[in-house]
């Protein structure tokens, strides 16, 4: 189809054809595209934005269709873009042949090829066939601007401002700057002439003027933004003339453009040259040679030729534009002031040394520098010879120094500029290296006074003499007088310290000494040291530094034996030998320490018990594993030297049999050395009291055992009688111990054996009293959890097993984990199931999920709003520490909720999610065979369970804390020989000392914050002697306090190795942040 002139007037109509031919003929249609493909073209018009303009040609009925993006085409449904678009394509259908005019209206008539068409089409409008530069048709000739640089160098505030002009073939004058470019911003024209109108929206304008033009409008507002915001702002380009002030911040940006617009200069900066950026200094020269009489005279040429701009880093000379940086410009500035009354400076002779020394290497930096030969010929400089003399008196050091310049002396404190010597000649002295040696001592503690550097107090004198001098015998020659060689004790050896251990192996003693000092002097020296103090003044005045490596090895074994001052009072100490383990390995950078051969030996049998062998039981030989034979050798190892020790090994390895085969070869040991006879005492919780009896009588039945159980006059009728004579072990709980502390008071054991010691975890228990009353010994504590809390526990136990090897609470809080991990090691042995029990079957871990029934859902969050209102106003009003136990009370009920809300409601009469799933496990675990454990911490809640197992047809055996021990064991025994399915435990109850080996499934029921204790729960049938695969199930209630619960869990869970083994010194105790997280649900 052939688009015409009247076609186009009837579809836009005259008003948008007048104005789309305007376009056209500036030029501003852009890449005209046809697609055959379906008849259409695509073009872009510059306005005041570029539009995109889509033509649709219908052959058949020879109609077009027309689209573009601009606001108005909205409203018309046509605009000037539409109209220009459709100029273009007739005046290029009358350019184009005959032939090619009816390209457009080819028909491919065969449908077979309709997908190759849309595939031509496609790929004509994508955007990889657009590479090429668009097709401007029409012709607009590009805009001229010429920009000039008004120079103001000679008012008190100089600045620069630029005024422009415009035009195509004519440049005319822009009067009102401001309002032309708010006209270049908005895109609207500018009438100048009849035959001249600026329109940016539709003429050509070089990039270049473009970012100028931008640049002068970002000025524009930001002189706005001042004055709206700042009353007081004053600034003559506000004023709408043909001037606009260029502001500081956008000059360097202004300054760039200079090579690539029309720029020339103004005002009094060579005005009509072309403006020129210049990268050389500025051409100016100073001279300086002798004056009429003595003196001498410094002249200037071309200053006055300089304009200087300090807003903007700029000079201006003769029509060039230099950048210089603001200290220049400041030196040429105040240089113009002095030059300004004369053209010479006039310059004593006392003032010439500065002169050539400070000034003409300052002006050498700013042009030439000429010196005439008058003066040149009387210029010297000779080599610096820095001398510091250095005298004592009164108490007072004192430096004077002197700068030597082959015959002529310098002291910088009182120079003397008259002498002779210097008047003959110009010297130009190593100002840098004079300034170097006078900050040394100006930034030391001596005071500088008119003559000398002088120290003022005794500290002052030690760091002259050992911080100050080391630094200046760089710098100078040191020349001193024999009271200052005084102050410096001569050592002719290095301090040397030696430890070892006395005769019996009772004591640790460490000594001290140090050539030519006595006893007295020698203590002193050590306390110094153990202050940390920089150097100890002698009796002889003589300063003896302590800064030495040689002195900080005792400085390093007195910290790591937690010496005091008070406790220095000989040059050798004496220490119990259990603090020898604090001391650190030989060899680590220890030159002047020395070890001797008993404590080597003695550290070396604690630290590898296996450098000790101790013959084995012969009726447990047999019986004990590799690394129990280890735990044998551990413990009898520390008892050689009676120290105590904690036996930690994993739930289920066996650390009752090993103290088993302790105990018996202790026993053997008195009877043929024939020494006075003395029971082991075996602490327990009450229901492993009958086991302990059961396992002796299993792996040890010659040695007598009592169980001290039963009624208190049962109880006392055993322990007053002869049985208790000779009784080789006395078996008893921690209850019944605190009841009955009296009868074992007057009694000293040979041994005592704490099992399950985290019983003892609070030392201001009862408990832990009576425990630290027994006199025995010999002490170990057997627990899998040493800490389950805090690592205050560790210290708990160690206080009561082990009561020397720390210093008391106080300072053992003081201890790093690291430090506490270094010093606990020899006295802890753990070993770990997957570590040591290879054959032992796999643990797998599962967590069943349960949801809340809908009753037991509203109960749950109901009290969940309560509680979180309730701890909320608890934390504000008392704080976290005394509204601790009420929220966690409060938890409590949340779990109990989770469980059974029946638990703590009367008259709840639902049901329980979590119940009705363990009914559904507990019959699969039936169905395929399997034996279970099933934990909870409610004693109230196993009884539910036992009723809803009972109901269903099970009878399960049960064990909480009101079972007697005597029936604890008989249970156990029945479950272990195969009676039963369930068993039915409470977690504090039955969690530890049980053997439950018969069972393969373990269900937690409930979780308990600490994973330790549940760990212990787990380890009743994970355990030496299990044969089968143990499946562990956590039972947890989606979307409760339970999920919080778990993640606690698995950031805590790792405490015990983390300080074991150095790590960091944790606690497991829940926190105010704990107790919100727990909330946050």
């Amino acid at each position: 189809m052939k688009i015409t002139m009247r076609a186009i007037r009837d579809f836009c109509g005259t008003d948008f054809y007048n104005r789309g031919k305007s376009y056209y003929e500036q030029g501003c249609v852009r890449s005209l595209t046809f697609y055959p493909g379906d008849s259409s073209y695509e073009a872009q018009v510059k306005g005041r934005k570029v539009y995109e303009v889509n033509i649709d040609i219908y052959d058949r009925t020879d109609t077009f269709k027309a689209d573009c993006s601009c606001p108005a085409y909205e409203n018309y449904s046509c605009c000037k873009h539409v109209a220009a678009t459709l100029i273009a394509i007739h005046m290029q259908q009358m350019k184009e042949p005959a032939d090619a005019q009816a390209a457009p209206s080819r028909r491919v008539n065969k449908s077979k090829y309709n997908q190759t068409e849309q595939l031509i089409s496609s790929f004509q409008k994508s955007v990889l066939n657009r590479e090429s530069e668009p097709v401007l048709f029409g012709h607009a000739e590009p805009l001229q601007f010429e920009f000039t640089l008004n120079v103001n160098g000679y008012s008190s505030s100089p600045r620069f401002s630029v005024e422009m002009r415009v035009g195509i073939k004519r440049l005319y004058v822009v009067s009102k700057i401001n309002e032309f470019l708010e006209h270049f911003e908005q895109r609207k024209p500018l009438y100048f002439k009849s035959i001249f109108t600026f329109d940016a929206e539709n003429q050509h304008i070089n990039p270049a003027d473009m970012k100028f033009l931008e640049l002068l409008i970002l000025m524009k507002n930001t002189e706005k933004i001042y004055r709206n915001d700042l009353p007081s702002y004053h600034n003559n380009s506000l004023k709408d003339g043909k001037t606009i002030v260029v502001n500081p911040l956008a000059w360097d940006k202004l300054k760039l453009l200079f090579p690539e617009v029309n720029v020339i200069m103004g005002g009094s900066g060579n005005p009509g040259i072309r403006a020129e950026l210049a990268e050389e200094a500025p051409p100016l020269e100073f001279t300086i040679g002798p004056g009429k009489r003595q003196d001498y005279v410094l002249s200037a040429s071309a200053l006055d030729h300089l304009m200087l701009f300090p807003d903007y880093s700029t000079v201006i000379m003769n029509g060039k534009i230099y950048s210089i940086n603001s200290a220049v410009i400041s030196m040429l500035s105040l240089l113009k002031q002095q030059f300004a009354a004369s053209q010479n400076i006039e310059i004593a002779p006392g003032q010439i040394e500065s002169v050539v020394q400070q000034v003409l290497p300052a002006l050498r930096k700013l042009g030439k520098v000429r010196v005439e030969q008058a003066v040149s010929e009387r210029i010297v400089e000779p080599d610096m010879q820095a001398k510091l003399y250095l005298d004592y008196a009164d108490g007072i050091l004192t430096f004077r120094l002197e700068f030597h310049y082959e015959e002529i002396i310098i002291n910088p404190l009182e120079e003397k500029p008259d002498d002779a010597v210097r008047k003959q000649k110009i010297l130009i002295r190593n100002v840098q290296q004079e300034n170097k040696i006078i900050a040394v001592l100006d930034n030391s503690p001596l005071r500088r006074e008119r003559q000398h550097w002088a120290s003022v107090s005794e500290l002052v004198l030690y760091e002259a003499l050992y911080e100050v001098i080391p630094v200046l015998e760089d710098y100078a020659e040191l020349l001193v007088t024999p009271a200052v060689q005084g102050l410096v004790l001569a050592r002719k050896s290095y301090p040397k310290v030696k430890a070892n251990l006395n005769e019996g192996l009772d004591w640790l003693d460490i000594s001290f000494e140090l050539e030519g000092l006595d006893e007295q002097e020698t203590v002193r020296v050590m306390q110094a040291i153990v202050e940390k103090k920089k150097y100890v003044r002698l009796s002889s005045g003589a300063f003896l530094s302590l800064a030495d490596e040689s002195f900080s090895e005792f400085g390093n074994v007195a910290e790591r034996l937690n010496l005091k001052r008070k406790e220095l009072k000989q040059s050798v100490i004496r220490l119990p030998s259990v603090q020898a383990l604090q001391l650190p390995e030989r060899g680590q950078g220890f030159k002047h320490t020395k070890w001797g051969k008993s404590l080597r030996v003695f550290l070396e049998q604690l630290r590898e018990p296996d450098s000790l062998e101790f013959e084995l039981p012969a009726e447990l030989k047999p019986v004990l594993r590799d690394y129990q034979a280890r735990g044998f050798q551990w413990m009898k190892t520390l008892s050689k030297f009676r120290f105590g020790g904690i036996l930690a090994d994993d739930m289920g390895l066996g650390k009752t049999i090993q103290s088993i085969a302790y105990i018996c070869s202790e026993l053997a040991e008195l009877e043929t050395e024939a020494q006075v006879k003395a029971p082991v005492l075996i602490l327990c919780p009450a229901s492993l009291t009958y086991n302990w009896g059961d396992e002796f009588a299993r792996f040890a039945p010659e040695v007598k055992v009592l169980v001290a159980a039963g009624q208190k006059e049962e109880r006392s009728g055993l322990l007053e009688s002869k049985a208790m004579e000779e009784a080789d072990v006395i078996i008893t709980s921690y209850p019944l111990l605190r009841r009955d502390i009296d009868l074992y008071s007057g009694t000293t054991f040979h041994a005592l054996i704490l099992d399950e010691a985290q019983a003892i975890k609070n030392s201001a228990s009862q408990t832990a009293q009576a425990v630290k009353s027994i006199m025995a010994a010999r002490k170990f504590a057997l627990t899998g959890t040493p800490i389950e809390n805090s690592v205050d526990e560790l210290e708990a136990i160690f206080s009561t097993v082990f009561p020397s090897l720390f210093a008391g609470r106080s300072a053992f809080k003081e201890l790093p984990a690291g430090r506490i991990a270094s010093i606990v090691s020899p006295f802890i042995l753990r070993r770990l199931k997957k570590d040591v029990l290879e054959e032992l079957p796999d643990r797998i871990d599962t967590v069943q999920r349960t949801e809340l029934l809908d009753e037991q859902k509203q109960v749950y969050l109901a009290y969940l709003s309560r509680l979180r209102a309730d701890t909320e106003q608890d934390l504000q009003a008392e704080g976290f520490q005394k509204s601790r136990m009420k929220i966690l009370a409060g938890i409590t009920r949340l779990r109990q909720i989770c469980c059974h809300p029946s638990l703590f409601m009367e008259n709840y009469t639902g049901g329980s999610g979590k119940l009705a799933q363990l009914q559904e496990t507990v019959q699969e675990c039936r169905d395929s065979g399997k034996r279970m454990l099933v934990f909870s911490q409610f004693s109230s809640m196993l009884q539910l369970i036992r009723q809803s197992l009972i109901h269903a047809g099970l009878e399960p055996f049960y064990l909480d804390g009101s079972t007697p021990a005597r029936e604890r064991v008989e249970h156990c025994r029945r479950f272990n020989e195969g009676e039963g399915e369930v068993f039915l435990i409470s977690l504090k109850a039955g969690g530890t000392g049980l053997n439950l080996t018969g069972a393969d499934t373990v269900i937690l029921y409930d979780l308990w914050w600490n994973p330790a204790v549940e760990e212990q729960a787990i380890g009743r049938a994970h355990r030496m002697g299990q044969r089968n695969v143990v499946q562990v199930i956590r039972m947890i209630t989606e979307g409760s306090i339970e999920e919080k619960i778990l993640e606690l869990q698995q950031r805590k869970k790792d405490l015990i190795e983390e300080v074991i083994e150095a790590g960091e010194n944790k606690n497991t105790r829940l926190s105010e942040e704990d107790i919100r997280e727990l909330l946050r649900m």
